[in-house]
């Protein structure tokens, strides 16, 4: 089991900044093998959740506030910030949050967000052996050698925590006054091709991009595919000058 929040550097200095927020039941860990991947003048930073976290009502807005706090001093540009899975709907809520003082060059990348509307209390109210199943259909633990029961001692706890997260009411999804980039897997049985399609509708991205054969946790089993779609989206994104 994880223990945090902190702040954990992945890849020391970097012109260009990549931010990473983990997905329900991941850490700052889970970012490494992407990491690995980004060489160059790229500078890495990733949240590790809180343990035991209770958002109460507040749902994805009171963590986002926990991870503003976090990363004060990273927040500017150039670079990204990337949320994964229920990542991408704290980043969503960071950048409202923030609101018009959102630092010039920072763009916000959601990937394979959660369903909007869409609560954790089905997953929340099984058991442990039946919720291990659903979250492993869905695609939601990484494609990893582990036993049953390491996955109810070391990985449930904290997919749990994670999932209350969302609230009784899951989280709304908007536009936002800050650059949006939409990421996701054509193979994601969690967040399908078709629910990308309708948050385009709703969040305008600036660019949108399906990862071909890609499941859900592409981010930790395919860290080649996601540091190259990364890159060409920095490709993509016009520093500004002085930033």
């Amino acid at each position: 089991m994880r223990a945090g929040p902190g702040r954990v550097v992945l890849r020391e200095g970097g012109e260009f900044r990549l931010l990473c927020l983990p997905f329900a039941g991941g850490s700052a860990r889970s970012f490494v093998r992407l990491a690995r991947q980004l060489e160059g003048e790229w500078g890495i930073v990733a949240v590790q959740p809180p343990r035991g976290f209770a958002p109460g009502d507040e749902g994805a807005d009171a963590l986002a506030r926990r991870y503003l706090d976090l990363l004060a001093d990273d927040l500017h540009g150039p670079g990204l910030l990337l949320g994964h899975s229920l990542g991408a709907a704290v980043a969503h809520a960071m950048a409202r949050l923030h609101g018009a003082d959102w630092p010039d060059g920072l763009h916000v990348v959601m990937s394979a967000p959660p369903v909007p509307g869409v609560s954790g209390a089905g997953l929340l109210a099984l058991d442990d052996e039946a919720l291990l199943v659903a979250a492993t259909g869905l695609g939601m633990l990484p494609d990893l050698p582990m036993t049953a029961d390491f996955a109810a001692r070391f990985l449930l706890p904290d997919l749990r925590a994670d999932l209350a997260v969302l609230g009784p009411h899951g989280w709304s999804a908007g536009p936002l006054d800050v650059p949006v980039h939409l990421l996701g897997g054509d193979r994601d049985p969690a967040c399908t091709p078709a629910v990308l399609a309708q948050l385009r509708q709703v969040l305008r991205p600036r660019t949108h991009r399906l990862l071909e054969g890609a499941g859900h946790m592409y981010v930790v089993d395919d860290p080649q595919r996601t540091a190259a779609a990364l890159r060409d989206l920095r490709a993509r994104v016009a520093v500004p000058q002085g930033g």
